[in-house]
């Protein structure tokens, strides 16, 4: 993982972890803001309902289970009063079987209607040994969220012969109901703003891993630049001697070999110049040469020839297909060349070093305009992170090279005007496509 990506996970990942605590700790304020106002409703409730009944005559109970109306109007009183002080939704008193013995609602049922719900909390206060009030949970009628408390009723002997009942509505729902619609909008707009910010940082990171890459392939062609110099110089004047040897040679035995070697040692003069004149001016690599008219076919055929005669005492294989008889093109056959033996060897070398035969082409196509050279090979393929990386100067994925073919290639195609494009699947063998003008211009 390269530096520009280690940060840009880096920050991603802070932001994403800022997001989330945010959001966690407006979720705990809610939660905690939640609980202490059901607590402080449950202790409230608890103790007005051991004030209420401990304000309440056993005589008036045993009175109350006697049916007396003096009585019961007496515990209405009371019960009312308690309801309206502090705002209680409704006061009651029941029995042992849920039956309202008195209450302050003028609705005529005669059975506590939500016994199965609260029938626990009743029978707790009855038939317990601790004769304290309880609080119910929080639960729900309708649309109205409530809450109640029960405390044991006493009669002369101090005997448990009734339950005071108190229901409270629960007013904070609706102010919580508001705050967490508020934290579902928050914490949406939260999570947008972080996908923006991190859209807006990967747009900023990218740009400075493009500046940072455009700095260093600057500074590469610059030291690339400097060392192509000095080797060049010292190639310059063995290569003079190595044709001079191979011109007398020639005269003296005719050989075909000799011309190949006068041949070779002048394009390697030409390839030499070009680079001497690439960085000398920082000019086009193909600046030193004109575009000429030559056949395409017959350059892939001169390919397939020179391969053989270097790799002949291997198994070898040419899986070049070229329908057409000739191609004639114009354009930078010296360089085009090059270009395409680069490739080729390349494909060769992987193969070696796989331990698979030798099994490369290349293929011609062209169009009105165009004209595509596609260099494969069945080598043991590339993976697809190394494959955005192999124009990069000085990357190989060879046990030996520079890491400099692929990268002067490119230049040398995009100085001729074209494009030059690599597929590779591991393990199938790799297919690089160099595709040019059919027409150069000079």
């Amino acid at each position: 993982m390269s530096g520009g990506s280690k940060r840009f996970v880096a920050i991603a990942a802070f932001t994403a972890l800022l997001i989330v605590l945010v959001n966690l700790a407006w979720w705990f304020t809610y939660q905690r803001t939640e609980t202490l106002l059901e607590n402080q409703l449950s202790r409230k409730l608890h103790a007005l309902a051991e004030t209420a009944a401990a304000a309440i005559d056993p005589a008036l109970i045993d009175g109350l289970l006697l049916d007396d109306a003096r009585s019961y109007i007496d515990i209405v009183t009371v019960l009312e009063a308690v309801r309206r002080a502090d705002t209680l939704a409704e006061a009651f008193i029941l029995d042992d079987s849920y039956r309202y013995l008195a209450t302050t609602t003028l609705e005529s049922d005669s059975v506590y209607f939500l016994s199965a719900l609260n029938g626990p909390y009743i029978d707790s206060v009855l038939f317990g040994t601790s004769g304290q009030a309880v609080v119910s949970e929080t639960y729900q009628t309708g649309s109205v969220y409530l809450k109640s408390a029960f405390a044991p009723l006493f009669d002369s002997d101090h005997l448990p012969v009734g339950v005071l009942g108190l229901e409270a509505s629960v007013d904070y729902f609706d102010s919580l109901g508001e705050l967490r619609q508020n934290l579902y909008y928050s914490t949406g707009l939260s999570l947008i703003g972080g996908i923006l910010l991190g859209l807006i940082f990967l747009d900023f990171q990218r740009r400075i891993n493009r500046a940072e890459r455009k700095l260093f392939l600057t500074e590469t062609e610059s030291y690339l630049g400097r060392m192509v110099s000095v080797v060049a110089h010292e190639l310059k004047n063995p290569m003079m001697i190595i044709r001079g040897s191979a011109e007398r040679l020639a005269r003296k035995q005719q050989s075909d070999e000799s011309r190949y070697i006068v041949e070779e040692v002048d394009r390697l003069n030409q390839i030499v110049s070009g680079y001497l004149e690439f960085a000398s001016t920082s000019q086009s690599i193909v600046a030193s040469e004109s575009p000429e008219s030559f056949d395409a076919v017959e350059l892939a055929r001169s390919l397939k020839t020179h391969l053989a005669q270097r790799y002949g005492e291997a198994p070898f294989e040419w899986i070049g297909r070229t329908t057409a008889e000739s191609i004639e093109v114009v354009g930078y056959r010296r360089s085009l060349r090059q270009v395409l033996l680069n490739l080729l060897i390349n494909g060769i070398e992987a193969c070696h070093e796989a331990g698979l035969t030798v099994a490369v082409g290349v293929d011609v196509e062209a169009d009105e305009q165009h004209i595509v050279f596609a260099v494969t090979d069945r080598g043991p393929g590339i993976d697809p992170g190394q494959v955005k990386r192999l124009f990069d100067p000085f990357y190989t994925t060879k046990q030996t090279g520079s890491g400099l073919g692929l990268y002067i290639s490119r230049r040398i195609v995009a100085d001729m005007g074209g494009r030059l494009d690599i597929k590779s699947t591991k393990g199938s063998g790799t297919r690089v496509t160099v595709r040019l003008p059919k027409r150069a211009k000079a």
